[in-house]
């Protein structure tokens, strides 16, 4: 089995929707792509509960796109798409509902009426007189701006973000647990409960040094290794960006754990502070693989008052401070081969090549691996077959595999411009994820004592995604987020056929439970 390699965000599909601009496809079909585009079909999710074909993409994106504001472009697509004759149907609380929901930019499949003072705006309606319309265009609109201008940020916000770090890990069952950073930087784990159903818990705010109101998740990384256990490294900034931060991290967390053990398990997480200047904040962090036998190694960069630098720590020992890196070592991951290292791809890209850290008795390794793909861009660790000794895949013209520490490679696929976004195996399967440069996902998938089979495009629908072991089917689980922003589940088996979907229920988060009322009676 392998580690997770979590935060599965697309290069290419995040470059795509990053950018307002159409992309052609075939013969004159056009589709709408970009930051628009993606606001247009989550309109669409709240509104009509589905995700808009493509020619209805490019139609309610012009409808957006031409408002001077966002919300203004929200209210207008919603009182378009309550025009719809499959809109038709619903009554006038729920059309109400739907209309303010998609002003306020929040999808939630468990929403009711009740939940955001539906109540109180329709005596409002009726008091002063104004239409469906009326109230979509000025007063949810004007509600919007008020809130916006007194907080610098809605209240309400998803508690997944296509454009945030997520997570999928495999639970105890080998169903899949996602660990979202939503829109506002909290940390949110959603699990399958025993009944079907799907859990939803705010995990930062069991952390000692989080405030909900002020505080966010400044940047995650999690693993998972061969047996379950995860480990994870965090970092809480103020959401003013004023101060340092807090750093936390923690490893050989149990898959067996439900949602009061995981809150348990935040509450009680050790803070990582002594050898980090102080003042200093933490911009990124990189856990290394998690390998039988080694220790999880964290890769920290932060800024502080000399710039920008890079440490390392044990995750797994909270005793052990956090030490700088070695004086000219610039590594592109960490990690162990025997010895915990740093690992790097040479500037002129003919070989990847490992450098153990100063040791107090003088051990050292220093390994090369010849004979990379050509133009190599990316490499992974995975566990392998031996001890603290990775299995090592590069990326380039072309996909190989350096297994157990051997220096010669084995071919894994012909992809030209792949980057290699994750690996896993189990008992039965071993499997391969790269994303190509027009940002589509691929996964090359070998049954044990068998070649690499042949590449299938994967979640295409998803604008971004994240994948784990699928251990009941042997190929794995795809959880991504659509461009209407709903959170989806899909399993996949090795020949790339989709075997189930199922959409994740989400509730959209509020800060303060006075905040729902506020926006209820608000002016």
């Amino acid at each position: 089995m392998s580690a997770n390699l979590a935060a599965l965000a697309i290069e290419g599909v995040a470059r795509k929707y990053a950018l307002a601009r159409r992309k052609v496809d075939g013969l004159g079909g056009a589709t709408a792509s970009g930051a628009v585009g993606y606001a247009a079909a989550r309109v669409a999710r709240i509104v009509l509960k589905r995700e808009p074909a493509g020619d209805e993409v490019l139609r309610w994106t012009s409808i957006f796109a031409s408002q001077p504001e966002a919300a203004r472009g929200r209210a207008e697509l919603a009182i378009a798409l309550l025009a719809l004759p499959e809109a038709s149907e619903l009554d006038a609380p729920e059309r109400l509902a739907r209309g303010y929901d998609a002003v306020m930019g929040r999808y939630d499949t468990k929403s009711t009426g009740v939940s955001h003072g539906m109540d109180a705006l329709l005596v409002r309606q009726v008091a002063e007189g104004l239409s469906e319309t009326d109230m979509i265009r000025l007063h949810f609109v004007r509600l919007h701006d008020t809130e916006r201008r007194g907080r610098g940020s809605m209240p309400c916000a998803a508690p997944i973000d296509a454009r945030r770090p997520f997570f999928t890990l495999r639970d105890s069952h080998g169903m899949p647990l996602v660990f979202s950073v939503g829109a506002n930087g909290h940390l949110h784990l959603f699990r399958r409960t025993a009944f079907g159903n799907w859990s939803q818990t705010d995990l930062s705010a069991a952390l000692p040094a989080f405030d909900p109101r002020a505080s966010v998740i400044e940047c995650i990384d999690m693993r998972q290794g061969a047996d379950g256990a995860v480990a994870i490294a965090l970092a809480v900034s103020k959401r003013s960006g004023d101060g340092g931060c807090a750093l936390y991290a923690a490893a050989g967390l149990p898959d067996t754990l439900d949602e009061t053990g995981w809150f348990n398990a935040f509450a009680s997480m050790p803070e990582r502070r002594r050898g980090l200047p102080d003042g200093a904040a933490v911009t990124a962090l990189a856990l290394g693989p998690v390998l039988p036998g080694a220790a999880p190694l964290v890769l920290v960069t932060a800024e502080t008052y000399d710039g920008e630098g890079r440490w390392y720590f044990n995750a797994a020992n909270p005793v052990t401070g956090i030490s700088p890196l070695p004086e000219g070592c610039e590594p592109q991951a960490i990690g162990c081969y025997r010895l915990p290292g740093a690992w790097s791809l040479t500037k002129d890209g003919s070989a990847l090549s490992f450098v153990s850290f100063p040791d107090p008795f003088n051990w050292g390794i220093n390994v090369t691996y010849q004979s990379v793909p050509r133009r190599p861009s990316s490499f992974l660790l995975a566990p392998g077959s031996v001890p603290n000794v990775p299995d090592v895949y590069v990326a380039g013209d072309g996909i190989v595999v350096y297994r157990g520490g051997h220096t010669l490679p084995l071919k894994v696929a012909d992809a030209r411009g792949a980057r290699l976004v994750w690996c896993g195996q189990d008992a039965t399967a071993e499997h391969l994820a790269y994303s190509d440069g027009s940002g589509g996902l691929w996964l090359v998938s070998r049954a044990m004592g068998s070649s690499w089979g042949r590449a299938h495009a994967v979640a295409e629908s998803l604008v971004a995604a994240s994948l784990c072991i699928d251990s009941e089917t042997g190929g794995v689980h795809a959880v991504g987020v659509t461009p209407g922003g709903a959170l989806m589940w899909m399993r996949i088996r090795r020949s790339g056929e989709v075997e189930s979907c199922e959409e994740i229920a989400q509730s959209a988060v509020w800060e303060g439970e006075e905040d729902a009322a506020e926006l209820g009676t608000a002016a």
